[in-house]
C-alpha cells in the first residue's frame, strides 16, 4: 500500500516541469521540515505544469509519502547506488546542470 501510495505521489509530481521536480525530490531529503517549506516554494512557482491549481493542502499529500521514501531508504544508505532511484535521478539532473 505504501509502496503504491508513493509511486503514485511521484506520477503526480512528475507532471510539473522538469526543474521543479527535482528540486522537490532534492529538498525532500533534506530534513523532516522539507514537506511543508517545499510546498510553499512550488507554489510561488508561476508554472507548476499539471499542478497549476494544486493547493498547500494537495501539494503537501504528493510530497508527504515521497518524503517518507526518501528519508527512510537515506537514512541507511552507505552510498549513492544504494538510495531510491528518485534521487540517483535527481542527482544526474543536477550534475547536468
Amino acid at each position: 500500500m505504501r509502496q503504491d501510495r508513493t509511486e503514485w505521489a511521484i506520477s503526480r509530481l512528475r507532471t510539473m516541469p522538469e526543474r521543479l521536480f527535482y528540486v522537490s525530490i532534492i529538498l525532500l531529503s533534506m530534513g523532516h521540515r522539507q514537506v511543508s517549506s517545499t510546498a510553499r516554494m512550488l507554489l510561488k512557482e508561476p508554472d507548476r505544469g499539471a499542478l497549476q491549481s494544486a493547493t498547500f493542502h494537495t501539494l503537501r499529500t504528493y510530497l508527504t509519502p515521497v518524503h517518507g521514501l526518501l528519508r527512510r531508504e537515506l537514512k541507511f544508505a552507505a552510498d549513492l547506488a544504494a538510495t531510491p532511484a528518485i534521487y540517483q535521478e535527481a542527482h544526474k539532473w543536477l550534475a547536468k546542470q
